[in-house]
């Protein structure tokens, strides 16, 4: 009963400062997932220090994030002047960190170079693209993305508790089911309907399109982490959110349905994403 009302408070909070972020603006937003990419990154380079084959200057590459976000930031935002200038520096970060493991003489420095940059590609990437969605796109389709989300997580644990029987990806995740992500699925479908009535964005199959997007691709980043975990052996990314594991572990999703998303968007409306 304890942890069922400690998720419940921190899942309330969590989708409220996200939410909340959105309607606030391009600015709160963006700070709010600036500091959701650093801790992430952070928890990241953990795990790998702690069960992995590599060891990673967490501070250095961390920072280096940092820079790769903010640059992608400023470049949308603010100049993109200012946004080279920001890149140019991550550029010297990730020369940084190759020329480091020269005089380290580590024992898998190959390991700490692809394991580096995994984790810039993995986490970095998407993350700042949501900001690229966010500056390019109404502010509909960022709320979208995350609602649709929620939904799907929702409806498929919900049908999956009470009619699954048919292992979705039993080798990666032994609890997932065909039953749950259908039920998800059709959970998400309703969503995007209901956002399809309040806005002309979209058509109804632009929506319903929109929807399957981030059901296919979620599940997908739902199940890249779970092979990530079971890799390091571990049940949790982490245990910065009370009752819900890490960071990865909520936005595990996000990671491959933002840039998905955001192709589907710039091919449908036709906008210039990095204009």
């Amino acid at each position: 009963m304890k942890n069922l009302i400690q998720r419940a408070i921190t899942g309330v909070l969590f989708v409220g400062a996200i939410v909340g972020s959105v309607f606030l603006g391009k600015i709160a937003f963006a700070s709010l997932f600036f500091w959701v990419t650093v801790l992430t990154q952070w928890e990241l380079y953990t795990l790998i220090n702690t069960k992995g084959s590599a060891q990673i200057n967490r501070q250095f590459a961390t920072l280096a994030s940092a820079f790769l976000y903010l640059s992608t930031l400023l470049w949308n935002q603010v100049s993109a002047q200012i946004g080279i200038i920001c890149l140019a520096v991550y550029v010297l970060f990730c020369f940084g960190i190759v020329i480091y493991e020269l005089f380290r003489k580590d024992g898998n420095p190959l390991h700490n170079w692809a394991y580096f940059f995994l984790g810039q590609i993995y986490v970095v990437v998407p993350f700042s693209m949501l900001n690229i969605l966010n500056h390019s796109f109404e502010p509909e389709f960022l709320l979208a993305l995350f609602v649709l989300i929620w939904t799907y997580d929702s409806g498929a644990y919900l049908f999956g508790v009470t009619l699954g029987k048919h292992r979705l990806f039993e080798r990666i995740s032994p609890k997932k089911s065909w039953e749950g992500a259908i039920g998800g699925f059709l959970a998400a479908c309703v969503a995007a309907l209901i956002f399809a009535h309040f806005s002309s964005s979209l058509s109804v199959f632009g929506w319903i399109g929109f929807a399957a997007l981030v059901v296919v691709f979620g599940t997908f980043g739902d199940l890249a982490e779970s092979l990530l975990k079971r890799t390091f052996n571990i049940k949790d990314s982490g245990n910065i959110l009370p009752g819900h594991g890490g960071m990865l572990d909520r936005f595990d999703s996000l990671l491959f349905a933002t840039p998905v998303i955001l192709i589907y968007l710039a091919i449908l409306i036709g906008e210039n994403c990095f204009i």
